[in-house]
């Protein structure tokens, strides 16, 4: 079998056994070790990996952004010129210009100082030297082609103005300024909301239509990869280990670390699926910090390691055209070797005493404003949040919340525990009445729910180890003693896969599914009787989700405890969720057992949000439903159904003027679709649909 390589003269970029080490004060950080791969003219690459496996130095590396205090060997070209041997001014006038970055997190790409039309303005006058007037044009040119609504009057606005969404479109807008050659997309739809992603997914591959641009697109979302790629890059521990098309790698992948990433992923929605646990790979990426031996620096996690793998480095080997790959033995790779398919044990999902009930929920901020303070008409409504919210949690059970930013999931997450007074409604937890803010509950109450955020980092103290967030629940809820708490801390990190070492570690010393993982035994400390998670696996690599994924079912499995799971990730919300609650705008637009509501008949907007989430298969059919503009804002008022205005499926001035009625589907009992159209008529479009797509 013959070494790989490649003619850096026939691609657009090309990096070829780069390495980028860091000298920080902390000792050597060696974020790349050995990545090579290219970009070409009118193609899509994505590049995948965990955290910490050097995608993001790769990248910017590539646009020549890394400080000064790094040693970086290897070779980095564009067009046959080497990065590296360009001067500054050279650099300069290839950013923006030739070569594009978008980054993940708008708002730290934009000046929030200045409103965003000038600011691509600015970008257009420095490198296409055109006057104001033509550079206005051509920003609103910009943002009509990335399908931001009112492209005239939103450049006008400051960053903290638009949404998630909103923003990251004005970031591709500015990156496209100068229409490049090469666009680097660094994460751009982690954190946005299912139906935001996919337009932004749709605009991804009408760019490399219509520019002919190669794009590098760095991720860690292999349902992402599978739908805008041409080609994918897998990295690990700073090295490419598999490349090839998208359709080979996905369907014959022939490195196990690609193989166990894919196996990470729930299955696609549906209720066949539904029972599989999911795989995981075990233990963490090989350190950064440690230097490599010569041997496979998979193979402490690799399931098919053999004797010639811990004495020899691999090198990456052509397998199949255009397919390469940094394994030794990869005619053994195949389905099984990560091991059987596992049923969940599913027998405790059955119908439950209700732990938790939540009747006509209504939370707003603020009241009606009059026009002269405290006199004249009312003109401005309070901001509605939630709006007759109705749920329920059974003991041992998982209710899984969807919808988009800005319908409410959060916000009811926080009015339960009571972080958050709700304005009306019942709630009841065994039966017993909730006070409407945390600090009036009794420490039963309080004990009962624990709340597992988005971000772990901002929940932990960062001057403190992290065995002070254990600790504190323990003593103050389970009346531990000093001694005590530390045996049950030791307990606890073991249950969630950490090792005792880490207790006297701070929050800065851990990965962020280290943090996460943290997190969850500090909320299982309490013994709780309902765990709320806002978003508490988003962000976290493939691997890390479906260990904690299965950390979430064995916890639930042995003390019975309830969970409220809130996500924008509908494969996620139906591997853990019995029941699923369908949040918009502050309303409820359907509810639910899980296997009910995910498949037909559903309300219209659950089927956008179905239509969007991208699927980990090159060869899914996608849908094309999409929804226009974004969430109304909440000081909107409705006459009619409250998603009337986006509704793909809108029957006329009924669904404008009138509320939608609450429909239960008789064939199963607790389904309801609070919708216009008659469910038998939502079953026969859904089923066309779907017939559609099969053939």
């Amino acid at each position: 079998m013959k070494e790989a390589g490649m003619n850096s003269e026939s691609h657009l970029m090309t990096v070829e056994n780069l390495s980028v080490t860091f000298y920080t004060p902390r000792g050597t950080v060696r974020a790349v070790r050995d990545a090579s791969f290219h970009v070409d003219i009118g193609e899509v690459v994505g590049l995948v990996g965990e955290s910490g496996c050097g995608k993001s130095t790769a990248a910017l590396a590539m646009m020549g952004y890394l400080p000064s205090m790094t040693q970086i060997e290897g070779k980095i070209s564009f067009e046959g010129n080497e990065i590296d041997q360009m001067t500054t001014e050279e650099l300069r006038l290839l950013w923006g210009n030739r070569v594009a970055m978008v980054y993940q997190d708008p708002a730290t790409a934009l000046n929030p100082t200045m409103r965003v039309g000038p600011q691509v303005e600015e970008v257009l006058m420095h490198h296409l030297k055109l006057d104001k007037g033509d550079a206005y044009r051509r920003t609103v040119q910009l943002f009509n082609s990335v399908k931001l609504a009112d492209a005239r009057n939103i450049g006008a606005r400051y960053p903290h103005e638009l949404s998630g969404g909103q923003q990251q479109r004005v970031v591709i807008a500015m990156a496209l300024a100068c229409e490049p050659d090469l666009l680097i997309m660094d994460e751009p739809t982690t954190g946005l909301d299912v139906t935001t992603e996919a337009t932004i997914l749709d605009l991804v591959v009408d760019l490399k239509n219509q520019l002919s641009a190669g794009i590098l697109y760095v991720t860690h979302n292999l349902g992402v990869v599978a739908r805008v790629a041409d080609r994918v890059v897998v990295m690990y521990a700073g090295e490419t280990i598999e490349e090839g098309p998208v359709r080979s790698v996905f369907k014959d992948p022939r490195h196990p670390y690609t193989l166990g990433l894919i196996n990470c992923v729930p299955a696609p929605v549906s209720t066949e699926h539904s029972a599989i646990e999911l795989s995981s790979i075990p233990g963490s990426v090989f350190s950064a910090s440690l230097e490599a031996e010569p041997v496979c620096l998979f193979s402490e996690r690799c399931p098919i390691v053999r004797n010639l793998c811990t004495s020899e480095a691999p090198k990456l080997l052509d397998v199949d055209a255009g397919h390469r790959s940094r394994c030794l033995f990869w005619e053994d790779v195949r389905p099984g070797i990560w091991g059987k398919d596992v049923l969940r044990d599913e027998g405790g999902r059955s119908k439950a005493e209700t732990l938790l009930f939540a009747k006509d929920i209504r939370k707003q901020y603020g009241n009606w404003q009059r026009k002269y303070i405290f006199f004249g008409p009312k003109v401005k409504p309070p901001i509605r949040a939630l709006n007759q919210v109705d749920f329920s949690v059974g003991k041992g059970r998982t209710l899984g919340i969807v919808g988009e930013s800005g319908s409410g999931k959060t916000t009811a997450a926080r009015v339960v525990v009571g972080l958050i007074p709700r304005n009306s409604g019942d709630l009841q937890l065994m039966g017993q009445q909730m006070a409407y803010d945390v600090h009036n509950r009794d420490r039963d109450q309080q004990s009962a729910l624990r709340m597992v955020f988005q971000n772990p980092r901002a929940s932990l103290n960062p001057k403190l180890p992290i065995r002070h967030a254990i600790y504190r629940a323990l003593r103050r809820f389970a009346g531990l003693s000093k001694d005590e708490s530390r045996t049950k801390a030791l307990e606890l990190m073991e249950a969630v896969g950490l090792g005792p070492e880490y207790l006297d570690s701070p929050p800065t010393e851990l990965s962020g599914g280290q943090q996460q993982r943290v997190a969850l035994a500090g909320a299982f400390a309490a013994n709780p009787k309902l765990v709320v998670l806002d978003e508490a696996v988003s962000a976290l690599d493939v691997s890390v989700q479906a260990q904690v994924l299965n950390l979430l079912d064995r916890h639930q499995e042995e003390t019975g405890t309830s969970h409220i799971f809130i996500s924008h990730d509908l494969g996620v919300v139906r591997y853990v969720s019995d029941d699923i609650l369908v949040l918009y705008a502050g309303y409820v637009a359907e509810s639910g057992p899980a296997e009910q509501v995910l498949n037909a008949p559903f309300h219209p907007y659950t089927e956008a949000l179905l239509s969007a989430a991208p699927i980990a298969d090159p060869d899914a059919i996608p849908t094309n439903i999409r929804l226009e503009g974004t969430v109304p804002t909440m000081r909107e008022r409705f006459k009619g159904c409250f998603f009337a205005a986006r509704c793909p499926r809108k029957i006329g001035s009924l669904c404008d003027e009138t509320p939608p009625p609450s429909q239960e589907d008789k064939a199963n009992t607790g389904h309801i679709i609070n919708c216009h159209i008659p469910l038998d008529e939502l079953l026969e479009i859904q089923q066309k649909r779907i017939d559609k797509l099969s053939s």
